[in-house]
């Protein structure tokens, strides 16, 4: 268990959280240490070896702390797993519900020992289910039967790099520092239905009005995102998220929306009502540190040279001047804003970071439902 005895590190997850929420939270966290490592969307990691003396509080003491003021503060309930390493503490979270804690304590090298020897084989950071299901070939099914092993026999079975790593963490072996850094900066935006809906066709109308606002955001902020996040609320409140990193960054508005559709379908919903979706593009770049990758398709190239024509006609009509066709109807409205006037024109003030010019005239480009084409 090599470094167990020399840190106390804390995950807290607090699941179901929005974005702007999430975002809020770090004060809290940062009142505790500032050794705070965001994990998007919904956890991060503490590194509290130092203020467990500051407090005068065993790990056990400061996770209560946490659930305290995160829930006095916020009302949120969050799971918490503690350790002597980031892999330990974050085993430990995975074993808890919201407003359950689960300390090792890193003065019991044994205990935490036990634990990870007991845990099943996928929850070992690094085992997906493909992994996963060639290790149970051959009979490794707890972290335990992985320790057992000789290395060379787990590289025989997933590769040299990935085999001397998993087997590493099998023994408790996991030197990685928490990497101080606070909430990911990034642009977030929301689109609320007013009644809870079951068809997949308005949620993606929904997903494609989100793109377009968050890449026209970006484009005129002068940025470029890496990192894609999507979040679906329920009628019940509940919350399903999913997060992408690009293979490289972008401001391309047909780029954000077709990852957007995949997260959304890699959810399965088939019968859930869906409340309100969410989308925020993070890990933000200045747009002259990117690059367009050439591309021999005429109709993305066309999308392309039609973006900057599409943001000067926003910036002198107003925001949502030019849209695309599926657009035209009205979609569904932020929670918390003025609505425009006119049904289905987006609204003029942004969820964060960069400002709309002007209201919205709602018109479109391409044909409409009445067959008219407009611009």
């Amino acid at each position: 268990m090599t470094g167990s005895t020399s840190r106390a590190i804390l995950q807290v997850r607090v699941a179901g959280v929005s974005f702007e929420r999430y975002q809020e939270l770090f004060a809290v966290l940062a009142d505790i240490t500032p050794v705070v490592q965001a994990l998007p969307p919904d956890g991060a990691l503490l590194d509290v070896t130092g203020a467990l003396k500051f407090f005068r509080r065993t790990p056990e003491g400061l996770a209560d702390l946490l659930q305290t003021r995160l829930a006095a503060r916020y009302g949120v309930q969050a799971a918490i797993g503690g350790g002597g390493t980031r892999q330990l503490a974050a085993m430990a979270c995975g074993t808890c519900r919201p407003g359950e804690t689960r300390i090792l304590d890193p003065r019991d090298p044994h205990a935490a020992r036990a634990f990870l020897r007991s845990r099943p084989v996928e929850a070992l950071p690094g085992v997906g289910p493909a992994l996963a299901r060639g290790l149970q070939r051959y009979g490794v099914r707890s972290v335990g039967d992985l320790a057992d092993l000789p290395l060379a026999t787990v590289q025989r079975i997933a590769g040299a790099g990935t085999g001397r790593l998993l087997h590493d963490r099998a023994q408790g072996r996991d030197p990685r520092p928490v990497a101080a850094g606070g909430p990911p900066a990034g642009i977030a935006a929301t689109r609320r239905f007013e009644q809870d809906v079951l068809d997949p066709d308005q949620a993606r109308r929904a997903l494609l009005a989100l793109a377009v606002d968050l890449g026209a955001r970006l484009r005129v902020g002068g940025k470029i995102a890496r990192g894609i996040e999507l979040q679906v609320t329920y009628a019940d409140r509940s919350h399903t998220s999913r997060s992408r990193t690009l293979r490289e960054p972008t401001a391309h508005t047909p780029a954000i929306t077709e990852v957007l559709y995949a997260m959304f379908a890699s959810l399965g919903l088939q019968r859930a009502r869906i409340r309100a979706v969410t989308a925020r593009v993070g890990a933000l770049a200045a747009a002259e540190r990117g690059h367009v990758q050439l591309t021999f398709d005429a109709a993305t190239e066309d999308r392309r040279r039609l973006e900057p024509v599409l943001d000067k006609a926003d910036l002198r009509f107003g925001t949502g001047a030019v849209r695309p066709a599926a657009l035209a109807g009205p979609l569904p409205h932020r929670p918390g804003r003025r609505r425009a006037g006119r049904s289905g024109a987006l609204p003029s003030v942004t969820d964060s970071g960069y400002p709309r010019p002007g209201a919205p005239p709602g018109a479109v480009y391409g044909r409409d439902g009445h067959g008219q084409n407009h611009l």
